[in-house]
Order: structure tokens, then C-alpha cells, then sequence
């Protein structure tokens, strides 16, 4: 390789090259591995452009520079004093023909390398299948030589003990999208498998801030020669070859994900497949119309589901939201991407992300983008559709769906199809599992068709594997909240729609603080069906087998919900909320806000609860967090001759609500354990006391396993006896974490207490659920007003339809369907409605206690006062 470039050579690598990125860490091993012994870089195709761009990044690093590289002459990158001389040379030996040349390299690149020199070897050549269908074995034997490289290496290395370690290099650039066609997007945005050097010569130049350079895991040749010695170096070199080939090959497929086909491709793919015709035939012989009319109307619903991913119309997007991002949001902080990156490299993933927010269908392809991923797929509804935007989403890699597939077997049909394809293909993909965006801030109850259609597809046998990722979307605070708040007091959802992106433009001049994206361990799904995979493929529409698989897909569906719960992180928003709405009056005195935040922060520490930095950075006295909420007119700060008191207004305790919800989940044990303690229930019947209360809560919370919650109990136990709120039989009613943990659920307890009063007045003829929750919502303020309901948040439309659903399932009440088409709710008794009245009473007894709610402990201004030990991170 060159030491120093030719004036040309010199001025391109200073637009092209100078803006390629690799990982420090890779930069460092690469040096340790250098002073060790000897590097042999590896790369897939042979390129001169390829060549040009390592010649440079090792340069630019401070690495060794390979003194051979196969099949690669740098004469045009020197200097023209040495470009004449190499000419010169040339021109004297024309029509000479060097006997074994090719020997000779080889046996220059093995003398070289076990003498402790570096050397570059390219597996294939550049001219690949296309050379080999016009010269047959001799052009495949041709792609390959860099095997007989290696070979001579090898047998260099046989009896020797020089070390000498192959370290595998990819080269990527612009977005990562890859394209069947020959367009303007394959120079900016992609590259054709093995493009010519002339192809990748432009794309280098127009994606100049967009190179990166990928560094493998290297292998170490003589532990490797050691462990297969016995094979025989034939094999040996055949394993090499392999093991860096699959290493490239993942590489590349990671960036660039599955070649992406036109969509008039995949529609012809898709529409022409057997199961799609056969529906096609069926439905014309049922209606007795043409066979011509039902195709029409499967390409229609064809183009009204499929994406049309292209590279501008992504650019178009990450551009807008590049500029929006950083007016709006302090930052993005990404856990436990590595996990997704090492899946990724050897199966398809689908991404399962909570849903709080519109930014959440940006946001992982934003994070994929960034990282030189490959964007995935997202599975929206049918009503992000809406003109201009939906193209543009659509470009940009996303499908859209009906909420329901009810009556509509050739659309069904066309949907399946197509996410065969999908998942066939390998295309990384995300759908939101809670169906729509959680307006109360806590994970929704699964919707589980989507899920079901992976499983079906998957278990049909398209895949080997496939890896289910559950993630978290943290926000400080979301754009939606006071939409989320009139829809929670009844009002309808406003439709997605231009006008209303319009008259959203005013969340621009806020800020909303730093997002945390978390990534679960990935799921596998082959492993989790386990021996039912072949159980379910054979009794194809088996009654028994189905009801198997539907009991699998709903357990895989609040797996997931768990997990995406479990690599949460807890925010000071979050946990100031929760002090705020679960003190024992509608104000709070400062001192004791910043103990029971001290308090419910510690226990999240004790759970080993992810912190934000904006949590670390309160511990102290959580004014930053406070002033954030005030600034944000979601409480009023006052004073009064004895101290500052917080209060949070009525009607902002429904947006509070939403914060405390994103960690409500952490408190759910706790609480219960609080709420039992405080009332007297003995030790002895802690646990079906909590498993009550979790089986009637269970279309609210992502419900743990039983032998979870015991474990959990008793580590609650063991926590507030070492906290001073147990001693023996002895309990605490006033201490901080009691009551403020007992609050946490005071408003659904509350909620569910005004529904079972409500449905006692039921008639027999029924009423329309919008009916019965407009009554409840009605009681509820009634019962406000006289003080016996104290958590206006509990008022929530959301929740008594959770509540509705549940009683359902209890048998108290009976859902119907009534008017056009079944598409009224209503409300009438079930068989056991007489249960209602036990309930009732159970509930009316289990609010807060009343003497007992006010702390008694001294709480003093700890504004001056420093992070306990515990909790100083």
C-alpha cells in the first residue's frame, strides 16, 4: 500500500474519505493484535476503490499497511514520478509472460505474513457471477482465489509459531437501503452486492459523511490450524474461508438488511402466489363476477397495505426530523442496542415497542438510521395514511393495516401474503402490540392479531428463526398530553389529518426533555414454541391444537408486555408524579414531597431500576424536576409563613397521571403489600390478599407469574422491615413508604368502586357502554364533591371501560351487540350480577384510611441536603 498519494489520489481521499467513521474500540484491538503478532486484513470482493479507502483509514490510524494485497495494482494512486516509472516497466515487458506468477504471489503473501509483515486478501473477484456465466468453472474458480491465498498461508504457518491473527473489514455507506434497480437512489443511498469500482467510485464521493468501515472479530490462525490439525489444511482453509465469508455476508446484511425489491415486484410475487389465486377463484365463484374483478380489488388492497420503501423518501423524513428533533427534545440516550445488533446478524427481528406517542414510529428508525442499520418495517394503522404524509411514511418503510380483517377474507388473505414475504425475506420489521398509543401512560392490555399473524406465518416454516425485540419509549414529557387528557374526560379522538399537523405546530416552541429507548433481550420465537412448532404446523385447524396456540400466542403477548415493562428506566418526572398524586391531600408541603420522592427512589434503586440522569441529578432536592413541572403549568408552587407547598390542579392531575403511570409498574407489589399492611391483613393471607387485587387489576397491568409475585412479596417484606416499616407484628401506619406506596393505586381502586355502585343500578334492558361510562364519570364527580372520592386522575374513561371489560369477565355484566352491523356496546347484567354488591362493599372498604393518611414523621427543608449513600450514583 501506499505510504504517501499521488496529487489526485490525494485531493479525492480529502473530499471522499476523510468523514469515514470506525469505532474507536475496533482501532485499539487492531493496534494490541498489531504489537502481538501480524494482521491479515481480509475484505469479500476485490475493489481498487475498496483498497484506495483502507489504504487511507490505515494511514490516517497509525496501522500496519499490508505490503501485498492479491489481484490490486496502486500505481494510480502514487505519485506521477512513480506512475511514469511503473509505465515504463510495463511497456518494456509487454507480450512477456511471467512464468507462474500467480505461485509467486502466493508464496510471496505467506513469506511475507509468517515473517511478521501485513498483507491484504480479497476472498472474491470483483466480476463475481457475471464473469462466471460467461466462462463457466474456470470464472467461479476465479471469484474465489483469495482461498488459494490463504492456503499458501497456512501451509507457511504449519510448523511455525509466528502469530498471526485475520481481522475481516467491511466498508458501508449512505443509509443502508439496497436496491434491485438502476436508478439515482443506488449511487446515493445503496450499492448493487458487487459493483463495479467506476459505481462505487461516485457513491463513496456523494455519501462522503456517511463511510464507515466495520472491523470483525478477528480469528487467531494458529489456534485455529491447532484445533482442526488434524483435518488437514484443505479443511481448514475451507472452514477459514467460510467463517470470514458469513462474517462479511452478516455485516453487509446488517447495514443494508434484505435486497429491496420494486414494488410492483413484490405485488407480483404476492398477488401470483397460489394461496392468493386460490382465494381469488373462490370469492369470483361465490359473487359469480369475473375473475378479473376480484384481482383488481386484491391489487387494490395490495397498494393500500404495502410499503414502497425508497432512499430519498427517507432522507426526505430524517432530515425533517433532524431539525424538529433538536428544537423539541434535550436528548436521546439508547440502551441494549448491541443485543439487536448481534440478532440482527444472523436472523430477522421484529421490534416490539410500547406506544405512548406519534414519535414513537420515528424514533427506532431514526435510532437504525443513525447507527448504519438497516430501518425496519413498521406495521402502522390505516389511518397514518393521510395525505401528504403517508407517502412519505410509506417511502420510508411503512405499511399500513386495517383494524380489522372481520369479513374480508380476500383482504386477509393478501395481508398474510405479504407478511410472509416479510418475514421470508428477512426484513426487519416493528409493530406496536398495545394496537394504539396509551393515553393513560401505563402499557396496554395486548392486542394480539398482529402477534398472531407472526406466529402463523412463522410456524408454516418460512424462517429457522425469528427474534421478537420488546422496547421501552421513555419520554420526559409527550407531545400529546393534553389531547390524552380530553380524550381520558370523554372527548373524541381527533383524526390524524394535515389540519391537525398543522395546528400542532405550536409543540415546536417546547421542550420535552430526553428520551430513553430500551432494548429487551431479544425473544426466540423458535425456542419459545419449542416442540409445539411441529404440533401446531401438522393440526392445521385441529380445535384443540388452536385453542393451544391461541393460549401460546397470549402468553408470548404479555411476556413481551413484561419485558418492555422490565428494561424501563424511571425518570423524575415519573417519580414526582407519583408523590404528587399519591399524597394523602390535593397539596403537599415541600419537605415532605422530597422525603417520599427519597423514599419511592430508593425502592426503585432496591428493584434494581434503570435511573435517568435527570433522576440522579434530583436525588438531592428535586427542584430541577419540580421547576420542569411548574415551568410546564402542571403544578403550582406556593408559600405560606411555615414553607413552600406543592399543589397539583385538578385538572392537571389526568396529565400527572401519565408520568406516573410510565412507572407505575414498579410500585405494583409494593402497593399492594402497603394497602394490605395498613388495613391489618395478616402475614398469613398477604398473598391471595395481592393476588386479588391483581386478578381484578389484570386489564390494567401486564400481570406477573404467580410464583414471581410470591417472590416479590417477600422481598417487599424483607425491604420495609430493613427501612423501620415493620418490626415483628409491628407496622408503621405513618411512615413515609407506607402511605405513599398505599396511594399509588388509591385512584383505581376508587374507579373501580364508583363502577361496581354504578352497574348496581343497571336496568335489565341494558345500557350503551358510552352510556355507562358517561354515568360512572357523572357518579364519580357527585361522589368528588362529597369527599369520598379524592383522586379526580381516577375519573378516566379509559379506566372504567378496563373496568367494564373485567366485570365482563367476571360474569357481573354481559357485553352485547346491538344496532347496524353489531356495532354498539352494550351493557346488560350477567348471570352473576349478585356478585356486585360483595364487590361493591370490598371496595368501599379498601380506600385510603381515614386518621391515618397524614404523616407523622418530621420533615425537614432538605434543599441544602446531600444525596443519601444509597443512592449517590
Amino acid at each position: 500500500m501506499c505510504r504517501q498519494f499521488g496529487f489526485f489520489a490525494s485531493l479525492f481521499a480529502r473530499h471522499a474519505f476523510r468523514h469515514v467513521q470506525i469505532d474507536p474500540e475496533h482501532i485499539a484491538r487492531m493496534r494490541r493484535l498489531a504489537e502481538q503478532g501480524t494482521l491479515v486484513y481480509v475484505m469479500r470482493y476485490r475493489s481498487l476503490v475498496d483498497y484506495f479507502l483502507v489504504n487511507y483509514l490505515l494511514l490516517r490510524e497509525g496501522l500496519p499497511l499490508p505490503r501485498f494485497a492479491n489481484d490490486i495494482s496502486s500505481l494510480w494512486l502514487r505519485r506521477f514520478g512513480d506512475i511514469v516509472r511503473g509505465l515504463w516497466r510495463r511497456l518494456r515487458t509487454v507480450g512477456r509472460v511471467a512464468p507462474d506468477r500467480e505461485a509467486r504471489e502466493r508464496d510471496l503473501a505467506a513469506r511475507l505474513a509468517t515473517s511478521g509483515q501485513s498483507v491484504l486478501l480479497f476472498i472474491r473477484s470483483s466480476r463475481g457471477a457475471a464473469g462466471a456465466r460467461g466462462r463457466g468453472v474456470r470464472a467461479a474458480l476465479e471469484a474465489r482465489r483469495g482461498a488459494d491465498y490463504l492456503r499458501e498461508i497456512v501451509h507457511g504457518l504449519w510448523e511455525k509459531e509466528q502469530p498471526v491473527s485475520l481481522v475481516p473489514l467491511a466498508i458501508f455507506r449512505g443509509s443502508g437501503l439496497r436496491r434491485k434497480e438502476s436508478r439515482l437512489a443506488n449511487f446515493v443511498y445503496s450499492v448493487h452486492e458487487a459493483p463495479s469500482d467506476v459505481k462505487k467510485l461516485v457513491t463513496y464521493f456523494v455519501n462522503a459523511r456517511d463511510l464507515s468501515v466495520s472491523v470483525g472479530a478477528e480469528i487467531p490462525l494458529n489456534a485455529f490450524m491447532a484445533e482442526y490439525r488434524k483435518e488437514g489444511d484443505e479443511r481448514i482453509v475451507r472452514r477459514l474461508t467460510r467463517a470470514l465469508q458469513i462474517f462479511l455476508y452478516r455485516e453487509e446484511r446488517l447495514v443494508w438488511g434484505p435486497t429491496l425489491r420494486s414494488k410492483r415486484q413484490v405485488r407480483e410475487m404476492v398477488l401470483d402466489s397460489d394461496d392468493v389465486q386460490g382465494v381469488v377463484h373462490a370469492i369470483a365463484a361465490e359473487r359469480k363476477i369475473a375473475v378479473e374483478k376480484v384481482a383488481k380489488e386484491a391489487r387494490g388492497y395490495f397498494d393500500e397495505i404495502a410499503a414502497n420503501f425508497h432512499g430519498y423518501y427517507f432522507a426526505v423524513l430524517a432530515f425533517f426530523f433532524h431539525r424538529v428533533w433538536y428544537r423539541m427534545f434535550s436528548g436521546l440516550e439508547v440502551r441494549g442496542l448491541e443485543r439487536v445488533v448481534e440478532t440482527v446478524k444472523q436472523h430477522p427481528i421484529v421490534l416490539v415497542p410500547c406506544h405512548r406517542s406519534h414519535f414513537d414510529y420515528l424514533i427506532l428508525s431514526y435510532i437504525f438510521h443513525e447507527n448504519a442499520l438497516s430501518p425496519p418495517h413498521i406495521a402502522a394503522g390505516i389511518n397514518m395514511a393521510f395525505w401528504p404524509l403517508g407517502p412519505f411514511f410509506r417511502g420510508a418503510g411503512a405499511y399500513f393495516i386495517r383494524r380489522t380483517f372481520e369479513g374480508n377474507p380476500l383482504y386477509k388473505e393478501v395481508f398474510r401474503k405479504y407478511l410472509e414475504y416479510l418475514i421470508r425475506e428477512g426484513y426487519t420489521q416493528e409493530f406496536f402490540i398495545e394496537g394504539g398509543r396509551s393515553r393513560t401512560g401505563k402499557i396496554l392490555t395486548p392486542k394480539l392479531g398482529m402477534l398472531s399473524a407472526i406466529v402463523n406465518v412463522f410456524v408454516d416454516g418460512v424462517r429457522r428463526d425469528l427474534y421478537l425485540v420488546p422496547v421501552s419509549i421513555h419520554y420526559g414529557r409527550i407531545v400529546e398530553e393534553e389531547a390524552y387528557k380530553q380524550e381520558l374526560l370523554g372527548g373524541q379522538k381527533e383524526k390524524e389529518s394535515f389540519g391537525a399537523l398543522l395546528k400542532a405546530r405550536n409543540v415546536l416552541r417546547q421542550k420535552y426533555g430526553t428520551v430513553y429507548v430500551s432494548f429487551a433481550e431479544p425473544i426466540s420465537l423458535d425456542a419459545a414454541l419449542g416442540e409445539r412448532r411441529a404440533r401446531f404446523q401438522r393440526a392445521v385447524a385441529d380445535p384443540t391444537i388452536e385453542e393451544e396456540k391461541r393460549h401460546f400466542i397470549q402468553k408470548l403477548g404479555f411476556r413481551i408486555l413484561r419485558e418492555v415493562n422490565d428494561v424501563a428506566v424511571a425518570g423524575a418526572t415519573s417519580v414526582s408524579s407519583t408523590v404528587l398524586l399519591s399524597a394523602p391531600e390535593a397539596a403537599i408541603r415541600y419537605g415532605e414531597f422530597v422525603t417520599a420522592a427519597r423514599a419511592l427512589t430508593e425502592l426503585l434503586v432496591h428493584k434494581g431500576v434503570a435511573l435517568t440522569a435527570s433522576l440522579q441529578r434530583n436525588i438531592a432536592n428535586f427542584y430541577e424536576s419540580l421547576n420542569f413541572l411548574q415551568n410546564g403549568k402542571l403544578i403550582e408552587w406556593m408559600k405560606d409563613r411555615d414553607g413552600d407547598i406543592i399543589h397539583a390542579p385538578a385538572e392537571k392531575r389526568l396529565i400527572l397521571d401519565f408520568y406516573k403511570n410510565n412507572t407505575i409498574h414498579f410500585f405494583l407489589i409494593p402497593s399492594l403489600v402497603s394497602q394490605a399492611l395498613r388495613r391489618g391483613v395478616p402475614r398469613s393471607e398477604l398473598c391471595p390478599a395481592v393476588w386479588w387485587w391483581l386478578e381484578l387489576f389484570r386489564w390494567e397491568f401486564a400481570l406477573p407469574e404467580r410464583e414471581a409475585v410470591v417472590t416479590e412479596i417477600d422481598d417487599t417484606l424483607a425491604y420495609f422491615t430493613a427501612r423501620g416499616v415493620l418490626d415483628g407484628s409491628y407496622v408503621d401506619m405513618a411512615h413515609v413508604l407506607l402511605v405513599f406506596a398505599d396511594g399509588i393505586l388509591e385512584s383505581f381502586r376508587e374507579a373501580y368502586w364508583i363502577a361496581a355502585k354504578s352497574l348496581l343500578d343497571l336496568e335489565a334492558e341494558g345500557l350503551a357502554q358510552k352510556a355507562a361510562i358517561a354515568r360512572m364519570r357523572k357518579s364519580f364527580t357527585r361522589h368528588q364533591l362529597l369527599g369520598q372520592t379524592r383522586h379526580p386522575e381516577g375519573n378516566s374513561a379509559v379506566t372504567f371501560a378496563n373496568a367494564l371489560n373485567r366485570f365482563a369477565e367476571m360474569g357481573c355484566v354481559t357485553v352485547v351487540r346491538r344496532g347496524r352491523g353489531g356495532r354498539e356496546r352494550v351493557i346488560v347484567p350477567g348471570a352473576a350480577v349478585g356478585d356486585l354488591v360483595e364487590l361493591e362493599r370490598r371496595l368501599a372498604e379498601s380506600r385510603r384510611l381515614e386518621g391515618v393518611g397524614r404523616l407523622t414523621l418530621p420533615m425537614p427543608q432538605p434543599s441544602s441536603e446531600q444525596p443519601p449513600a444509597a443512592l449517590s450514583l
